[in-house]
């Protein structure tokens, strides 16, 4: 269900845009007209244009509230994303430290419960440790001959978490089911913590270009509007980087595979920095009838190299949105 909430999400970010820009269009057509019959020297011309002027209205009130709309979609889902980036990550790192028995004696007392775990209890705790184990559908064979469950998808890791996360509800204060408690606990911090996998060359090429863009509207007149808008040029960097951060379960699989990080983007990158090089100086040497000669030198295909290749890096760091998003989807939503 999250995963059809957000494809609804960003589906309705488009439809809206696209009914706006219909909209929009249809408004122009109908003003128009609305200007075209008032000239009209008909006698229905002021009935006509009353007509025109209140389906005119209509229409501006239709294009309001879909910009509204809109403009929420737009303000809301980068926030709701990074929201969700820095929930995922806070969740993750709970999971690094072991918890201590005295924690669970301290919630049973606040609860009115007894000190030690009774042998129901204890029992369905070991069940959940079993359920959460056979979750794990990748059985390797280790040098002893003994089986090793491992993850394959996301969605195994989520059931281990949820059976581990009931063995927390039951306050575990049995020494064995404690110490399997945090085992699983430490199992599930080693694959589900995140690195950064992506490019660090977009984000340096895309740094630079928002710090050119905050310098050049930076305003001494408004300087709490500058830095708005400076964090505002900035934002799709933050929002690549905390994409980009990928469990280190689907790291290891990308190693595996032979894959790097943000591979496509450092390409285009190479590209655009290929570009700036690849002027080349003509010379060109001319003998004359008198037997003297003259060299002439020119260099303008290096100034058209250097405003090439400048284009294409713009562009890519302007494509740093784009990958933030198709890093969400991916790191965040649908793990592939």
């Amino acid at each position: 269900m999250k995963h059809l909430f957000i494809l609804i999400s960003f589906m309705g970010l488009l439809t809206f845009s696209s009914l706006s820009a219909q909209n929009n269009n249809e408004s122009a057509q109908t003003s128009n007209q609305t200007e075209q019959v008032v000239a009209s020297p008909d006698s229905d011309a002021a009935t006509t244009s009353s007509t025109g002027e209140n389906s005119n209205f209509f229409g501006r009130l239709i294009d309001a509230v879909v910009g509204f709309i809109v403009g929420m979609l737009i303000l809301l889902t980068p926030i709701a994303m990074i929201f969700h980036m820095l929930y995922v990550n806070m969740e993750t790192r709970k999971l690094k430290k072991p918890v201590a028995v005295d924690y669970f004696i301290a919630q049973r007392t606040k609860r009115g419960l007894p000190e030690e775990m009774t042998e129901e209890e204890v029992e369905r705790g070991f069940q959940l440790i079993d359920e959460a184990y056979n979750q794990l559908t990748v059985i390797e064979t280790d040098e002893e001959g003994n089986e090793v469950h491992k993850p394959k998808k996301m969605r195994e890791l989520l059931r281990v978490k949820k059976k581990v996360n009931e063995v927390g509800k039951l306050m575990p204060t049995n020494e064995e089911l404690l110490e399997r408690y945090n085992d699983y606990r430490d199992f599930l911090y080693d694959y589900l913590r995140r690195s950064f996998f992506a490019s660090w060359k977009l984000i340096i090429i895309a740094s630079i270009a928002m710090a050119l863009i905050s310098y050049l509207t930076w305003e001494s007149e408004a300087v709490i509007r500058s830095i708005f808008l400076t964090i505002f040029w900035f934002s799709p960097v933050m929002i690549y980087y905390l994409s980009g951060s990928m469990p280190q379960y689907m790291i290891d699989k990308k190693n595996a595979r032979g894959g790097g990080g943000g591979w496509f983007s450092n390409m285009l990158i190479g590209i655009g920095v290929a570009t700036l090089f690849s002027g080349q100086t003509v010379v060109t040497k001319t003998t004359w009838s008198d037997g003297s000669t003259t060299t002439d030198t020119d260099n303008s295909s290096h100034i058209i190299a250097l405003l090439l290749g400048l284009m294409i890096l713009a562009f890519i760091a302007f494509t740093i949105i784009f990958w933030a998003v198709i890093n969400y989807l991916r790191n965040y939503v649908f793990y592939f």
